[in-house]
């Protein structure tokens, strides 16, 4: 997430206004009591290593500082507590992966916690805390009213620094939730680590804190565990969502953006690998953004052995340094690490994922076990895909001259009548085309003779198709060009060019009905229909009709080698 220059300066701004002024508040009515700078140490050190000891749970990091800090409070008072907090806060921020400058994030949370640490001691103090009380109900009950205070009003706190940050209102359930819950969870250990040390010092340690830190490791080992089931589950759902995705565009957009939702990165690449030694560029995801177009990678299309990319299994590079092992890819946007993985199928290397993130040491051995099995499932979605598709062009072109076929035509008309209605195209017109006495020629040179014909005449008018036009072969020798955002007078125009054109041409075939089977040039002509919407017909199957009355009426009665024109609901003669 990128912050303006503009808010980082009224966050230092604000800070300035809050941090100062809330730590000389803080010493000067709230002193700390006489320290046992052992004791201190020792418990600088539990807050450490509680530091580095983060639990996962539904997306959520839950860090369990505050038995540390809670202590302190209750030990040395609010002044104490503060400074503790702040170390805190500035060991999560060295900790945690973020994108945002590591000074602005400090400043930030140091205007965050230095009221939360005001407000919920001030209110401990007021309400009839006793800092150093050797009275248990006095620090159990206070302490309730300070934790549930400091729970509180960090909630409030975070939620309107997010509210200025982003704009709008982002209320997080499960956030507050988790932090309540561990902060009441943690609320008894406190108290416990603070009435041991009362009574045992500094060996307190070892009755709770040690303790306290293996259950955590366990627990994180266990957590760690869950994560990877919990993944590998996501995992599964994504492959499911990949096999329902049938065009291969549809089925790479959901790899990508669904992807995200396991793999936290910032830009993804998925290449092609042609024929094991051609690399392109089938989609990239860039700033939320999935398209075709590159901005932020440039690569050499060749596949060498020492591009740095590894045809077997995924690999990370944590840092901008190891990064540049990838000899022949240069990130022109900011990289921190990245990840590569190949896509395989059958024992082969299609293709490759490419993961960047602005953060070093983003990517963790947990996703390579992730992107390891999502990879399969893409490989398969992918060939699955381009089989349907393949299919679906099968079923929708003409197996002889390779243009679409009377289905494809009928489809695609309707889905333009309904454009020019809804305004999306301002006219629409249709041409159909028909071979003059074309029995004559496969009776005189034979059906495949024909069929050459055919092909040929079907090559020429591709080369007259405007850009979003269709053109199908109708059936038998008759051809249709669709023309959205035509007009008849353009499409009269356009009929009269391939007219003269096919006339004009001369196509070479090999008669199949002569002994000699020597090639000829044969010339023919066309006759051709047209009509338009609105003025000649209101849906699909009337304009068809109504090109075919022009074509016969207007082309073929009147002599063939003419343009017929559906007008007023008569046919002419150009």
């Amino acid at each position: 997430m990128e912050i303006s220059r503009r808010f980082q300066n009224i966050t230092i701004i604000i800070w300035i206004a809050i941090a100062p002024p809330g730590i000389f508040f803080a010493f000067t009515l709230f002193p700390s009591r006489e320290i046992d700078w052992l004791n201190l140490g020792i418990l600088f050190s539990m807050l450490i290593m509680t530091m580095t000891i983060p639990l996962q749970v539904k997306n959520i990091t839950v860090y369990l500082e505050r038995w540390i800090t809670f202590t302190v409070f209750f030990q040395y008072g609010l002044f104490a507590e503060l400074a503790f907090t702040q170390i805190a806060m500035l060991l999560l921020l060295f900790g945690r992966k973020s994108d945002i400058p590591i000074v602005h994030r400090f400043f930030v949370n140091s205007m965050i916690f230095i009221p939360i640490s005001l407000a919920s001691g001030s209110l401990f103090h007021y309400a009839g805390g006793e800092i150093g009380s050797t009275a248990f109900s006095n620090i159990c009950l206070f302490g309730i009213i300070y934790a549930i205070s400091y729970t509180f009003i960090n909630s409030v706190l975070m939620q309107l620094y997010l509210y200025f940050e982003l704009g709008t209102y982002s209320y997080k359930e499960k956030f507050v939730v988790w932090d309540f819950a561990s902060t009441m969870i943690l609320l008894p250990f406190s108290i416990a680590l603070y009435f041991l040390s009362q009574h045992f010092g500094n060996s307190a340690i070892l009755l709770i804190g040690i303790p306290f830190l293996l259950v955590l490791l366990i627990a994180k080992r266990y957590n760690n565990s869950d994560n990877l089931n919990d993944k590998l589950s996501s995992a599964g759902i994504i492959g499911h969502e990949l096999a329902d995705r049938l065009g291969f565009e549809d089925v790479i957009r959901t790899f990508i953006g669904k992807l995200k939702d396991v793999v936290p990165y910032d830009n993804a690449y998925v290449l092609d690998l042609r024929a094991g030694e051609h690399l392109i560029t089938l989609m990239a995801s860039e700033d939320n953004v999935i398209s075709k177009e590159l901005n932020g990678l440039s690569f050499k299309p060749e596949k060498s052995m020492n591009d740095g990319l590894d045809n077997d299994v995924p690999r990370i590079f944590s840092t901008k340094k190891e990064a540049q092992s990838l000899r022949n890819f240069e990130f022109t946007q900011p990289v921190g690490s990245v990840m590569t993985a190949p896509i395989k199928r059958n024992q082969k290397t299609e293709g490759f994922l490419i993961l960047t993130s602005k953060r070093k040491k983003m990517f963790e051995a947990l996703d390579l076990k992730i992107i390891d099995v999502l990879t399969g499932y893409f490989a398969i979605s992918l060939v699955k895909a381009r089989y349907y598709e393949k299919t679906i062009e099968q079923s929708e072109r003409c197996s002889l001259t390779n243009l679409h076929n009377f289905r494809y035509l009928d489809a695609k008309l309707d889905e333009e009548i309904i454009r020019f209605h809804i305004g999306e195209v301002n006219s629409l017109s249709v041409l159909m085309l028909d071979i003059d006495y074309f029995k004559s020629i496969n009776d005189t040179h034979g059906h495949q003779s024909g069929n050459d014909l055919l092909i040929g005449l079907a090559r020429l008018l591709e080369s007259f198709i405007p850009i979003e036009a269709t053109l199908a072969r109708y059936g038998g020798e008759e051809f249709v060009i669709a023309l959205p955002n035509y007009g008849k007078e353009e499409t009269v125009k356009l009929a009269e060019k391939i007219r003269v054109k096919v006339e004009s041409s001369s196509f070479r075939i090999i008669p199949d009905l002569s002994n000699e089977r020597q090639p000829v040039d044969v010339h023919m002509t066309v006759s051709i229909g047209v009509a338009s919407v609105p003025e000649d017909a209101g849906d699909a199957k009337e304009l068809l009709r109504n090109a075919d009355r022009a074509l016969y009426i207007g082309g073929k009665q009147a002599g063939r080698n003419r343009v017929g024109v559906y007008e007023d609901r008569e046919v002419v003669s150009v």
